[in-house]
């Protein structure tokens, strides 16, 4: 396609109050859209906190030996301690950063998980 229509196009749309236009010609189609034409970006806000991994590693609920049973709509409090990432030199602790309750559980026991990946979900 001749590049010169193409911005003889574009210019024409400026001077319109078009927010999209689509020229067919021959095997050849040129579809342009304004800013206008895009939809307002999606406005969303999440009142959960989320958990992340503290370290790359395996997750556990607890130290072997010993059970921590977590369940979706209990309350934990802040500091409380959900589990353990247990990387080769070292086991990382993961505490609730607020009291609140605990809304979504996307890990599970002896995964790997990576560094900052969200492992739950409290709403404060």
């Amino acid at each position: 396609m001749d590049t010169k229509l193409i911005t003889d196009i574009t210019n024409w749309l400026k001077t319109t109050d078009l927010a999209e236009f689509c020229y067919h010609k021959d095997d050849n189609c040129i579809e342009i859209k304004t800013r206008e034409a895009l939809p307002d970006p999606v406005q969303t806000t999440c009142h959960l906190t989320a958990v992340t991994a503290p370290a790359l590693g395996f997750y556990y609920a607890a130290q072997k030996g010993q059970s921590l049973a977590l369940k979706e709509g209990q309350a934990v409090k802040a500091g409380a301690a959900l589990g353990i990432v247990e990387s080769v030199a070292k086991k990382h602790t993961v505490t609730a950063p607020v009291a609140g309750t605990l809304r979504v559980i996307s890990v599970e026991e002896g995964k790997p998980v990576e560094y900052g990946q969200p492992l739950f979900f409290i709403e404060p």
